[in-house]
């Protein structure tokens, strides 16, 4: 079992992180989880993967009733130390409980890393797309519901912080090999010199608009032609406008200088991880769950890497 935040295994604290840990909950009888988040990662505290704290996150952990040393149905499971005491845990579900019934807990905006074509499902090639399966639930990844139109299978999901954290971890791992920096400022500049010709192509669409105009105007395309010419020239500047969109965040990471790429990740925002990943990964491909057997999420994850090898 993956080990729980505040803990350095079953009933034996992790003396750096359950103190944080228990003045969070404290904390979150009068601050909102998003608040208590910045505490935490003002202070230093961080996941148990290195990452900083996200409202979701924080709640996943201290929903965990072995945060309190309870098993699933409110006994005790004989630790010798907790993170939290059974009463404070009770409390605090309590409250959150509460919260939600009186008016329903407002949930932050969540900003996913693998969406948008950067995460696809396992079992039928679809776009991944971000979704909760409640409002009280935490954020996650999903294969969207088949309907006309969309052919996909909407049978494989995966929680948002189980697949970035995974994903997270393999990048920055691939990232401190030999060789790694060098690579990826060759990758960086194909991006910038890909971002230059879509520049250009874009600057150039307002003229081959009028041209083919022109070419209406003096007969020489009649005008079912310059119709089906005029589309295909939008569409085309549309298609270019949006891999634009997508290349330029990339084109322009900081990069050059990084040392410290664990510390970089952790005070980076999420556009620029965003960035990052869809720099060196062209594709995750998410897996079905196969029952729930994986405790390591990333046995469901397979990474198509853009970084070439050495």
């Amino acid at each position: 079992m993956a080990r729980l935040s505040g803990y350095a295994s079953a009933g034996v604290l992790n003396r750096s992180e359950a103190p944080g840990l228990r003045e969070a909950a404290t904390r979150l009888f009068d601050e909102s989880k998003a608040a208590t988040c910045r505490w935490l990662n003002g202070t230093g505290h961080r996941t148990t993967r290195g990452g900083t704290w996200r409202p979701e996150t924080l709640d996943r952990v201290l929903s965990n009733p072995r945060i309190a040393g309870l098993d699933s149905e409110g006994n005790s499971l004989g630790y010798e130390e907790t993170v939290l005491e059974p009463e404070l845990y009770q409390r605090l579900m309590a409250h959150w409980a509460e919260q939600r019934n009186r008016q329903g807990e407002r949930r932050e905006a969540y900003e996913y890393l693998l969406t948008s074509g950067a995460s696809t499902c396992g079992g039928c090639g679809w776009s991944m797309i971000g979704a909760r399966v409640d409002g009280d639930a935490a954020p996650s990844y999903r294969c969207p519901t088949p309907e006309p139109g969309v052919a996909s299978c909407g049978s494989v999901r995966m929680n948002a912080d189980r697949l970035e954290t995974g994903v997270a971890e393999e990048v920055l791992a691939d990232l401190m090999r030999p060789g790694s920096a060098a690579r990826l400022l060759r990758l960086q500049q194909d991006v910038q010199g890909e971002v230059a010709r879509l520049d250009a192509h874009v600057g150039s669409g307002d003229e081959r608009l009028k041209s083919l105009k022109a070419l209406r105007s003096n007969g020489t395309l009649v005008e079912p032609a310059y119709i089906a010419a005029d589309k295909e020239t939008r569409r085309d500047l549309r298609d270019a406008r949006a891999r634009l969109r997508s290349l330029r965040p990339m084109a322009e990471l900081p990069v050059a200088d990084v040392v410290n790429w664990v510390q970089w990740w952790q005070e980076a925002s999420r556009d620029v991880l965003r960035a990052l990943i869809g720099l060196v990964v062209r594709r995750v491909h998410v897996l079905p769950s196969g029952g729930g057997r994986h405790l390591d999420p990333m046995e469901r994850v397979r990474i198509d890497w853009r970084l070439p090898a050495a």
